[in-house]
């Protein structure tokens, strides 16, 4: 199952498998796809004239006139409504106003049904989700030539009246309540960067794309996976950096088996979202079903440590676990004399820890320095750091070391390099995962980290094959007392 705008939908559907809801292209009416050139041609036309030639693949008969007149019926009802003196915050407020007190608009959350997403049946039903409505809105704002802009979220869609003095985020799933710029970044979390269109004033163009993208969704749900792959390549071609058109467009080639594909449509959802579960999941079937044993695993650890609630990633990771190595590394029975919690860590001036400028003890790994040094005496950009002590292995088995890092790292147990991406990672960090077998008993760690410019962040998570949780690193690391 697919996860789109508006809601992330549990148990994503294993790639290749036919989906539950069944159907196909050919049970239905052959529908033109919408190309690159059409595209290009709408891209500046207006919003409702290109939700309504989307509308036509499930509703031919559109009545277009009825449409516009509709959204002009709705504009005027806009000014209707406006105080005489109408300020900035009224202005943008009037948009939800019109929609849900005066109209009788409300919000749904089923994503499959054309009718919640297409113009013609959310103007006359007065129901539509997330994106649906905020196109009304939008179609109204073109409409008045007022300052209203289309804003993209994960898995979601809002609308945003900035005027370059006065800006307003309006969430109509919740009849227009206003959402702070601080709530959507608190919303974005940790694992996306700004590469994505996420919450930026979209152009015409991006709104076009990401209705594209949706419909191509619901061509998914009803199993007419044709037109699903048309829409949702296009939309990925019109709108590059919208996370969830290239994740849904390595589902729906999954389903088709092209494994290659898939696997490249997912990787690049995960390079502009990290953090995306459901991407993760969906990467780990498909490098599952192209024979990439180690691969899967890698992916699907990934996802249970970002949300150890997922029951279907746990399953998978219990179905797929494989010896990966010749046996366990062994451990020291009892610990080393003079140990103490945390890990010694060693701060050095430039990346290849040439001055050492200071020294502490670490009881965790999960820092984001951004621009600010990391200790005192320890320059912002290009320092380095080497932490060493001993990990406290509590029982035998594998264990997964989930890595952010901006730039290098490399990490050692004993002689044994486990992972090593000594090379810089840009703007961004660099996600990606450790595999080492323990046994249970006390190991030597070192890791090496370094900081060429701009933000500075290192997360390290530990967690054991079987177990829901990471390890609580503050339990588990520690050092020799010198």
């Amino acid at each position: 199952m697919l996860a789109i705008l508006c809601v992330v939908l549990a148990a994503p559907m294993a790639c290749g498998q036919q989906a539950e809801h069944g159907g196909s292209e050919a049970a239905s009416p052959a529908t033109p796809a919408v190309r690159a050139e059409d595209l290009a041609q709408l891209g500046n036309a207006a919003l409702v004239d290109w939700a309504i030639e989307l509308a036509k693949a499930d509703h031919p008969h559109i009545d277009a006139g009825a449409v516009r007149a509709e959204i002009r019926r709705l504009a005027e009802r806009w000014t209707q409504l406006l105080p005489a003196e109408p300020s900035a915050r009224d202005r943008a407020e009037n948009f939800a106003r019109v929609l849900f007190e005066s109209e009788g608009f409300f919000s749904v959350s089923d994503l499959t049904s054309p009718e919640h997403l297409h113009i013609d049946s959310v103007l006359t039903e007065r129901i539509g989700y997330c994106l649906s409505l905020s196109v009304v809105a939008l179609a109204m704002a073109e409409e008045l030539g007022e300052p209203l802009h289309g804003v993209a979220m994960p898995n979601h869609f809002l609308v945003r009246w900035d005027d370059g003095s006065y800006r307003r985020n309006l969430e109509l799933t919740r009849r227009g309540a206003v959402v702070s710029d601080d709530e959507l970044r608190r919303q974005l979390g940790d694992f996306w960067h700004e590469e994505t269109i996420y919450g930026r004033n979209l152009s015409s163009a991006q709104v076009h794309a990401v209705l594209l993208h949706n419909r191509g969704f619901v061509a998914s749900s009803a199993g007419r996976l044709p037109r699903a792959l048309d829409d949702l390549t296009t939309a990925t071609r019109w709108a590059p950096r919208l996370p969830e058109a290239h994740r849904n467009l390595g589902v729906v080639l999954g389903e088709l088996q092209r494994w290659d594909e898939a696997i490249a449509a997912l990787t690049t959802a995960l390079t502009l979202y990290p953090g995306d579960v459901d991407a993760l999941i969906n990467l780990a079937l498909c490098r599952h079903a192209a024979g990439d044993m180690s691969g899967a695993i890698r992916e699907i650890q990934v996802a249970t440590l970002l949300d150890p609630s997922r029951r279907r990633a746990h399953q998978l990771l219990q179905q797929w676990k494989a010896e990966l190595s010749g046996g366990a590394a062994r451990a020291l029975d009892d610990p080393p004399p003079g140990i103490v919690a945390g890990l010694l860590g060693r701060y050095y001036a430039g990346r290849r820890f040439g001055r050492l400028t200071h020294t502490r003890v670490d009881h965790g790994l999960d820092f984001d320095w951004k621009r600010r040094r990391p200790a005192p005496g320890v320059p912002s950009d290009d320092f380095s750091v080497r932490w060493e002590g001993w990990l406290r292995a509590p029982r035998s088995g594998r264990y997964t070391l989930f890595v952010v890092s901006n730039d290098g790292v490399r990490i050692r147990f004993g002689d044994t390099l486990v992972l090593d991406h000594w090379q810089d990672s840009g703007y961004t960090s660099w996600t990606g995962t450790a595999e080492a077998k323990l046994g249970a008993g006390w190991h030597p760690l070192r890791i090496d980290y370094y900081d060429r410019s701009d933000n500075a962040r290192f997360v390290c998570l530990i967690s054991i094959e079987g177990d829901e949780y990471p390890l609580d690193l503050e339990q588990h690391l520690f050092h020799e007392r010198r």
